[in-house]
């Protein structure tokens, strides 16, 4: 302890504690003033009372009156002893019995021993270990503040043995020191008073153990933060609650000391290295290893190079203290004390810095660090990861993971895919190692994606698709390994995405210094290998695409089912959107231009027999689902795409198929007309308005004002006509369906009291009265005028039942004269009645 007493005096007291035939306390005060040498006393205090030896010295801080005087002396003793010494004489000024721990709590405390003791203050006791405990607080006389009243309390942790329980406990024990003004009455005994008891966990030794050290304990009061080193556990409390509350379980063998540097980091001590731990995240961050070579550099800085003075670490460091604005954690190995630099670079000072990320813990995995394993056991009974649960892929041997895929690439240099699914097969739950049907749904719906390793996805996109040059020397994505049952697994299950795949070739795409891949790439690849787009159905959907993707996708299907054409607008073809006028002839020949008119004849049977074939189906419902899914995507993005992805014919191609889709749901037509529609016609669902509703913005959106008025979202034939005649028929068909839905919403309006007054009437029958007026049929007059008037603004009268609950539990038949009280009760206090005369 120092202190500064004028500009050119400085105080520094130190007290040492020692163990003999008595034990003493010494004083070493030296006082140093300017330039001079210091001067020394030493002042020593034979301890009294009982033998026990001590277990904690720490100086009390002084306050009021007595700032301008030393520091009081607390002594802590292993059987529960508390004593008060003069800082200057150590002189005794108080004791408290061993006794007095264990006062306060509800068991009997025998053979009581101090294990661990802190001295604090109140204001930081109640921002962290007392926070909201003002029963606590209550014992004090006066309002505890940090400027103010704010007394000295000891942290003493126990343990003892309980008569009730029959075995040993440990407990935290939280105690204010004796009054100032009763310290000077009955002599020096005077008790210290009990402000909290709570139990704490005792870590026994494992079986195959004999002996196991002592515990060790680190506390953070403002934090409320309490760590346990004990049976090579460390265990992390929180104090905040009214009894400790476990926070982490770490196992640690060899440890023998621990020190908390910060919230997020340890530094431990074992016999081969010193480590800085994460607890939250279970991680090494850093490792010192403890090796001769380690000592033999040592040696080199040392004045005396002989082997006697050779630094012993044949037993783990104790860690003492630990100096944040020195980065310097201070250590004591036998005799000799041991400096441990602890993450400070010069000229750092004191900015603050951000530890305990995430990203620090990933892949610092220690083998010897014991991580516990998920709790909940997978459906078929095993985990399916590489080896063991490891965090990432940093953490598996090259070795290892050679010998594992040996079998799966020597299937891929043979381009044997049977044999690569049936390699493959366990990692995935999957039995692909008979001829079986090539659509896993059945299987795949007993797989959760937290079953299957995310290291054996890469690895089979990696050898699925490929990210090389083209035959005009640009990169693109391209499959050359296609296992077909592993190909439609991973569609199904969600892994067949942009970043999965950029993930499993991650080093090819580095090399070639190409960039990401470019939206379109997955979609064009896929396309080419099924022409029927079964397998872009299921691409979109069960994977997550982007706005640019999905359009990708869409633009490949509105190609193969001609909705678009694209190329040449003079092209002699003509596609969805052309006025279908008649092309000259080019020649005087009769007989070239009827071959090449049969010629389009016969392409156009075979595209219209590929429109209506077998995938036509398919194709359309991928169309749906693409579309359904682009309109979940964020407005921006979607404009956005369809700029840099669709041209301006095929974003006007676009708004013809919502336009199709807005008349086939009915949404163009009234409420109020009548017409002769069969019902398998009307298949819209109620909510798809706001999908071609929103998908028409973003494509008007996209195109723009100038797009349409300089020209440049002209139709197929490039006539500037058929834009404004576009604009028009768009225009009215939107407000059509603006007006049907207003429509709607006005009808909605009169039929709601019909429904909710139903609904009332339903509810005041019983089950069993509803029951039978559903079976009966009710046959009402219609010459009554009354009779066809709709019951809006009605209220549902509550059906009186025809039997009552009598004394004793007797089921009667309710009288006329009860059920007309009954009925009089429940006309309104004001009512308006209609007299027909």
């Amino acid at each position: 302890m120092m202190s500064k007493t004028s500009k050119t005096k400085t105080e520094r007291r130190t007290y040492v504690s020692t163990s003999g035939s008595e034990d003493q306390i010494t004083l070493f005060h030296d006082v140093t003033e300017g330039t001079s040498t210091s001067q020394s006393t030493t002042v020593t205090h034979k301890l009294s009372q009982s033998k026990a030896p001590v277990v904690h010295v720490g100086a009390l801080a002084s306050s009021g009156l007595d700032a301008i005087k030393k520091s009081d002396i607390l002594i802590v003793k292993k059987d529960g002893e508390i004593q008060c010494l003069d800082g200057e004489s150590l002189q005794l000024l108080w004791s408290s019995p061993a006794t007095a721990l264990g006062r306060a709590s509800s068991m009997t405390m025998a053979n009581i021993e101090v294990e661990y003791a802190h001295i604090t203050n109140a204001y930081s006791a109640g921002q962290g270990i007392l926070k909201g405990r003002q029963d606590v607080f209550a014992f004090f006389p006066q309002e505890v503040t940090e400027d103010g009243f704010n007394p000295d309390i000891i942290i003493v942790i126990t343990k003892s043995n309980v008569q009730e329980a029959g075995e040993s406990v440990r407990t935290l024990h939280i105690v204010a020191l004796p009054r100032k003004s009763t310290t000077y009455l009955n002599g020096t005994t005077h008790s210290v008073e009990s402000l909290l008891d709570a139990p704490l966990p005792i870590h026994k030794a494992p079986k195959k153990k004999v002996t196991v050290g002592k515990a060790s304990f680190g506390i953070n009061v403002s934090a409320g933060i309490l760590q346990i080193l004990e049976a090579e556990v460390l265990t992390t409390l929180d104090l905040h609650d009214t009894f400790p509350k476990i926070q982490s379980e770490i196992n640690t063998p060899g440890t023998g000391s621990f020190l908390r540097l910060s919230s997020t980091s340890i530094i431990m001590s074992t016999q081969q290295a010193i480590s800085i731990l994460n607890p939250k995240y279970e991680s090494v961050l850093a490792t010192i290893k403890l090796d001769d070579e380690t000592n033999k550099e040592s040696l080199k800085r040392k004045r005396d190079s002989d082997d006697k003075q050779r630094p012993r670490l044949d037993i783990p460091a104790q860690f003492i203290s630990y100096y944040p604005k020195l980065g310097t954690a201070l250590a004591i190995s036998d005799n000799e004390l041991v400096a441990v630099q602890v993450d400070f670079q010069p000229g750092q000072g004191s900015k603050s810095r951000a530890f305990g990320l995430l990203i620090d813990s990933l892949g610092c995995s220690d083998p010897q660090v014991v991580r516990s394993k998920p709790g909940k056991e997978p459906s078929h009974g095993k985990w399916l990861f590489v080896d063991h649960y490891l965090p990432g892929s940093m953490g598996m041997k090259e070795d290892a993971w050679v010998n594992v895929t040996r079998e799966p690439e020597r299937c891929v240099k043979s381009g044997d895919t049977a044999a690569f699914e049936k390699a493959l097969g366990s990692k995935f739950d999957q039995d692909w190692s008979t001829e079986t049907s090539e659509n896993p749904a059945d299987k795949i719906a007993k797989i959760e994606p937290s079953e299957v390793d995310r290291r054996w996805i890469l690895y089979a996109l990696s050898k699925i698709f490929s990210w090389s040059q083209n035959l005009e020397g640009m990169y693109e994505l391209s499959i050359v390994f296609y296992p077909p049952r592993l190909f439609r697994w991973l569609l199904q299950t969600g892994n067949m995405t942009i970043l999965n795949i950029e993930s499993a070739l991650r080093q090819e795409i580095r090399s070639s210094l190409s960039g990401p891949i470019p939206a379109g790439q997955l979609v064009n690849a896929i396309v080419k290998l099924d022409r029927e787009m079964e397998l872009l159905l299921h691409l979109v959907s069960s994977n997550l695409l982007g706005a640019a993707e999905l359009l990708h996708a869409i633009r490949n299907l509105m190609e193969t089912m001609d909705l678009f054409e694209l190329g040449d607008s003079s092209s002699p073809k003509q596609a969805l959107l052309t006025n279908g006028e008649d092309t000259p002839l080019e020649n005087d020949n009769a007989e070239e231009e009827l071959q090449r008119l049969e010629a389009e004849a016969e392409d156009d049977l075979q595209l219209a027999e590929f429109q209506l074939g077998e995938g036509s189906g398919v194709r359309g419902e991928a169309l749906n689902v693409a579309l359904s899914k682009l309109y979940t995507c964020p407005d921006n993005n979607i404009t956005e795409a369809l700029q840099t992805t669709f041209t301006s014919q095929e974003t006007v191609s676009l708004i013809y198929i919502l336009r199709v889709e807005l008349a086939k749901g009915g949404w163009t037509g009234r409420y109020l007309d009548i017409l002769e529609l069969d019902d398998d016609e009307v298949e819209a669902p109620d909510n798809s308005i706001i999908l071609i509703s929103s998908l028409l913005n973003n494509c008007v959106d996209a195109l723009a004002a100038g797009g349409w008025l300089t020209g440049n979202a002209r139709l197929i034939n490039g006539d500037q006509s058929e834009s404004e005649a576009f604009i028009g028929t768009l225009k009215m068909e939107v407000s059509a369906a603006l007006e049907g839905i207003e429509t709607a919403v006005y009808l909605k309006g009169l039929t709601s009291e019909m429904v909710r007054y139903g609904d009332s009437v339903l509810k005041t029958l019983g089950n069993e009265d509803t029951g039978r007026m559903a079976k009966s049929i009710l046959t009402l007059p219609s010459g009554e005028k009354d009779l066809s008037i709709l019951p809006i603004g009605l209220k549902a009268e509550k059906q009186i039942s025809r039997l009552r609950v009598g004394a004793g539990g007797e089921i009667q038949k309710r009288s006329k004269r009860d059920i007309g009280r009954l009925l009089s009760r429940q006309v309104g206090k004001y009512t308006r009645e209609r007299i027909v005369l």
